[in-house]
């Protein structure tokens, strides 16, 4: 006799409403987070917090247990000036919600957009009432359990390494640059202060954005260009569930092509090959000035 699973979730217990979030941070975001306000200094940058809520015992309550496990680094393009940086405009929205599902389909993890980050080039480690209000708001708006707000801030120290304090996760690059990340997450009232821990094993890790999530206006350019060009696009499968993209392209009565490109492109020179197979070298390598469209002229003369 066949047995019938249920579906059903069994019920459960819910955390206390006041209950304070327990939250983990991978020391991935911190890097992230430390390379992009480098970089962006003196000026204001940022980006989305992604992760997992799940309900975690300790003995006497149910608790949130908050996992960063990610985020989207800003735009080439994406400048803030010295007091601000807006996050929703010029496709960076687009870019995280697109990264967002592609990080769930390829990890199977239940990731969910956690809140923003963004860089204090001011030196102030509260968060502003623009702040409050921003992250009040984009809370009300959320479907997660948990918003937060980060903010990160440069300075000087002398030790390298990673490390978290209270509500701060710090990571210092070298003996002159550091970047300290302060955590706050959302209640009825506005922002409070949530520490953080550190955990760079038991976490899971996410694999890097490939070419066409990180660079969505690249991947769109290299598409008009081999429509332009007569070419009919595709995506095709990736070989064993590796983490690029795989393109078919084809023209009117010829035969199709696919172009795999690694997590890198377009550093490193994509793989083309025939319908059978074969592997197809173009004459010439990748560089700067070239796309897609080139290589694939190349090899179908």
């Amino acid at each position: 006799m066949a047995t019938r699973l249920s579906t059903r979730r069994p019920a459960v217990a819910s955390p206390r409403a006041d209950a304070r979030p327990a939250l983990v941070v991978a020391p991935e975001v911190v890097r992230a987070i430390a390379t992009a306000t480098f970089a962006a200094d003196p000026f204001e940058t940022g980006g989305p917090l992604l992760g997992t809520v799940e309900r975690s015992w300790t003995g006497t309550d149910l608790v949130p247990l908050v996992s960063v496990l990610g985020t989207v680094l800003p735009a080439a393009g994406t400048r803030g000036d010295l007091g601000s940086v807006s996050l929703g405009e010029r496709g960076e929205g687009e870019r995280a919600a697109s990264a967002l599902r592609w990080l769930r389909t390829t990890t199977g993890l239940d990731l969910v957009h956690l809140g923003d980050w963004h860089a204090h080039p001011s030196g102030a480690c509260r968060p502003s009432r623009g702040d409050v209000k921003t992250a009040v708001a984009m809370a009300a708006e959320s479907g997660a359990p948990v918003w937060l707000t980060a903010i990160s801030l440069s300075g000087d120290e002398l030790q390298p390494g990673i490390f978290a304090r209270g509500d701060a996760a710090s990571y210092r690059r070298d003996r002159l640059e550091t970047a300290g990340v302060r955590f706050f997450r959302v209640v009825e009232r506005g922002l409070v202060p949530l520490p953080a821990r550190i955990d760079g094993s038991a976490l899971p890790r996410l694999p890097p954005l490939p070419w066409h999530v990180a660079d969505a206006a690249r991947f769109a350019a290299e598409c008009r260009l081999l429509a332009a060009a007569g070419f009919r696009v595709g995506i095709d499968a990736s070989p064993n569930g590796e983490p690029g993209l795989a393109l078919r392209v084809q023209r009117e009565g010829g035969a199709p092509l696919t172009i795999r490109t690694g997590l890198d492109y377009p550093a490193r020179t994509p793989e083309l090959r025939d319908e059978r197979g074969r592997l197809l070298a173009p004459q010439d390598p990748l560089s700067p000035d070239r796309f897609l469209v080139d290589l694939v002229r190349e090899v179908s003369s």
